[in-house]
């Protein structure tokens, strides 16, 4: 790893990385680092802490003239790196001791070919098509007797099915494309050939109650109202932050406190790409690199703007951060359901990816299992492939059973007419859509620097404004 100072590297330093996620120098043999799914990767080093986003160029090919993402899988992009106690921080690059160090610089973007009329993704959605697909799907689930019923979603009428699926985050077809020329035009963000680390950890099996739900202990609700995201691909930033909120509440034992702010890392933080999508995974990264505001400072809108809406100085009681953050199991690929019931339990809700099908969008009530033709293909996929496909981040709040079929609870963002008042069950201990495959999780302390992260955030930003001004 080279730091990077004025341009070029001011210190190189030797990173070894072990299976399953020990990272270790010659001064410090005992630290750890994870795959950020299949964009990056995070190591804890040394009294320091690294992220990158893996490089990749976007090229075309000279016969064909199709685009398609080149992989470099020995480098990363520019990332970032700060100490443990937040006093310093700074860029670097990663590459492989055996890669040239010269970074590869991407090349031009290509033009993106426009989509055929026939498109079927491009054609908008009316009262009467949405009627005709549900009740046909209804059919289909009552003969495959999967225990949940589709229902007629007036919010989607007059939508593209690209649009609504737009609402499940980030959907990996020719549109990352587009992402992926936005990431590198900002200099912060591939999709490498990596593995999936082997389940090292073990989980104690600790006996948990049948049936818990934090929106009810002890007739105590702690979560916050279901919200809608709107056209925003903002599903990663919603369910972190109402995740951290809860937790906040569960820790200080006040189911009243203020919810922190979403549109505060979703419209300013530098490691998602806004409403194009991101990973709940660095947003609450930033939470802690940078800290947190309530939700009156930053008010949730899909304007795109890192706007305050309170005086810093004057926000009342004590200031706090994120931390901790991490992957269920302590690193991808290591959770099971024990571990995720058991950080549930003790913690508060957490959250959870997954790849919901077509059918999902019309979920009306009971407990979801997809009706895809095929069966359940992300088990059979599971074992064979490195990764496990994810779009849409969720809030899983509780687990129950229902006539012998364990479920989790979860809360979308999709408002309130959506679901089961906005929440949906879904199977648990099959993976069902890879919803158990990468569980995320975060803690809520007091900030031992009283704000000073955030302040010093926004005197940057209103710098830069005035410069540009």
């Amino acid at each position: 790893m080279a730091l990077v100072s004025g341009g070029k590297p001011s210190t190189v330093t030797r990173v070894e990385l072990k299976a399953p996620n020990v990272a270790s120098t010659k001064e410090d043999k005992h630290g750890s680092w994870t795959m950020v799914y299949d964009e990056g990767f995070e190591v804890t080093v040394g009294n320091r802490n690294f992220f990158a986003f893996s490089n990749f160029t976007f090229e075309q090919d000279p016969v064909t003239k199709t685009s398609h993402n080149v992989s470099h899988c020995g480098f990363t992009q520019v990332g970032w790196y700060q100490n443990v106690d937040r006093t310093e921080f700074g860029c670097f690059y990663g590459y492989k001791t055996d890669q040239q160090v010269a970074v590869p610089k991407p090349s031009a973007p290509a033009v993106k070919l426009a989509a055929t009329k026939n498109n079927t993704k491009d054609t908008v959605m009316d009262h009467k098509t949405m009627t005709h697909k549900v009740d046909k799907l209804n059919k289909k689930l009552a003969m495959l007797q999967l225990g949940w019923k589709a229902r007629v979603m007036p919010k989607w009428i007059g939508k593209t099915v690209s649009e609504i699926n737009s609402y499940a985050g980030i959907r990996r077809n020719s549109d990352m494309k587009k992402m992926h020329i936005d990431m590198l035009k900002q200099n912060t963000k591939s999709n490498p050939q990596s593995f999936l680390q082997a389940k090292g950890i073990k989980q104690h099996m600790e006996k948990l109650p049948d049936a818990f739900d934090w929106s009810n202990v002890s007739n105590v609700n702690y979560l916050e109202p279901v919200m809608d995201q709107g056209s925003c691909g903002s599903c990663y930033a919603a369910s972190t932050m109402r995740m951290l909120s809860a937790r906040h509440k569960i820790a200080t034992k006040n189911p009243d406190a203020l919810p922190w702010s979403i549109n505060m890392p979703l419209m300013c933080g530098e490691y998602n790409q806004g409403c194009k999508g991101g990973y709940g995974f660095l947003m609450a990264k930033w939470s802690s690199d940078v800290g947190l505001v309530p939700a009156t400072c930053m008010r949730y809108n899909t304007s795109g703007s890192c706007q305050l809406e309170c005086d810093l100085n004057k926000i009342e009681g004590k200031r706090y951060r994120a931390a901790n953050h991490r992957y269920v199991g302590d690193f991808y690929g290591n959770s099971s359901t024990q571990a995720l019931m058991q950080e549930l339990y003790h913690k508060g809700p957490l959250v959870v990816d997954f790849e919901p099908a077509d059918d999902f969008m019309f979920y009306s009530d009971g407990i979801y299992k997809s009706a895809k033709p095929n069966g359940h293909a992300w088990d059979a996929k599971a074992a064979k492939e490195e990764w496990q496909k994810v779009d849409h981040a969720v809030v899983v709040v509780g687990w129950g059973e229902e006539d012998g079929v364990k479920y989790w609870k979860i809360q979308n963002s999709w408002g309130e007419d959506w679901g089961e008042d906005g929440f949906f069950r879904m199977v648990r201990d099959e993976n069902e859509s890879c919803i158990e495959s990468s569980p995320e999780a975060a803690d809520v302390v007091e900030d031992d620097q009283n704000g000073r992260g955030v302040a010093e955030f926004f005197e940057q930003m209103n710098a830069l404004n005035k410069k540009e001004l």
